[in-house]
């Protein structure tokens, strides 16, 4: 049944972008140019670190919606109290704090509750927005203060690398450690393959699932900051994008499967770069994004219905993954 493993499916995906890669270059006299290849790098470091983020959590087999609206908020808390006079490492510590806060919360909704973490995260993306918008973000645009030159560096470039580029790879170095180099990773993997199984055995799974979902959110607040340094505001109509579709689409297509337990960093690796060529790609052909929108969501759509046929996922299944 498994006709593709996880290797063989990142390594076809790779394949494809570069095939791609070549196609756009030979046919698009802009696209094999250094300039475009900066431009590329510097959009997919931040859909990585959110895409990093949401492989935790598939292993899982859980699913974050919420995790750009967690990482908007909590950034957009950060820059508030920069501009409000507190010092950058406090103001970061916020943030951090609240992302955590807001991770913690859904893992609680799952695993307490036992709410499905479909409907819980989808919910939690109005409840967090709309707590911050009638507290302490009032506007949906957040400029960062014109003095904070240090978080505004962290999205220039360094010997003509984006530094948002060397973030993502710390980060991706960071998860795959942690997935495969400590024990809780490990436990993610099983508790994802089948958490009935881990329950009986022992795991602490209620760690677990707090883990998932607070790495996910602590990703999702570096992602954000990666976007305030960068444009040197917090814009949360970003909420409400289609963001958070192309981060799943990242992670599903480079191999990981909403049926838990399979995928990792070289997932989101193969994932990234070929929705990056694809959507370069699309950008400088002039595509209309209405159509982009459309091929995006026929791909996801495939590759789900191709991830269902080759994990299926039953009723069992949906037990467990709560």
């Amino acid at each position: 049944m498994h006709i593709l493993g996880s290797f063989k499916q990142e390594s076809l995906v790779a394949l494809v972008a570069l095939i791609l890669a070549i196609s756009f270059s030979l046919s698009l006299d802009s696209y094999a140019s250094w300039g475009n290849a900066i431009a590329l790098m510097r959009s997919m470091a931040i859909l990585g670190v959110f895409a990093l983020g949401m492989i935790i959590v598939i292993i899982g087999r859980g699913i974050d919606l919420s995790q750009i609206a967690i990482g908007m908020v909590s950034a957009a808390i950060s820059v508030k109290l920069l501009a409000a006079g507190m010092t950058l490492p406090l103001a970061l510590l916020a943030g951090l704090a609240a992302a955590m806060a807001m991770g913690s919360i859904n893992a609680a909704l799952i695993h307490a509750l036992a709410i499905p973490p479909l409907f819980t995260t989808l919910t939690s993306v109005f409840v967090f927005v709309g707590l911050a918008r009638v507290s302490i973000l009032p506007s949906m645009i957040i400029n960062l203060p014109s003095q904070q030159t240090g978080l505004v560096a962290v999205g220039q470039n360094w010997h003509s690398v984006p530094i948002p580029v060397m973030v993502f790879g710390a980060c991706a170095l960071l998860t795959h450690l942690f997935l495969h180099a400590t024990t809780m990773g490990r436990f993610i993997y099983a508790y994802g393959d089948n958490a009935e199984t881990a329950r009986l055995s022992g795991m602490p799974v209620t760690a677990i699932v707090i883990s998932q979902y607070v790495l996910c959110a602590l990703l999702g607040f570096v992602a954000g900051l990666l976007m305030v340094s960068t444009t040197a505001m917090v814009d949360l109509k970003t909420v409400n994008s289609t963001m958070i579709f192309d981060v799943i689409l990242v992670v599903v297509i480079g191999g990981g499967s909403l049926a838990g337990a399979r995928g990792g960093v070289a997932s989101v690796l193969a994932g990234l770069l070929l929705i990056g060529v694809l959507l370069n790609g699309m950008t400088l052909m002039d595509v209309n994004a209405q159509l982009q929108n459309i091929i995006k969501g026929g791909v996801l759509l495939a590759v789900i219905m191709v991830d269902h046929w080759l994990h299926p996922y039953d009723e069992e299944d949906a037990r467990q993954s709560v």
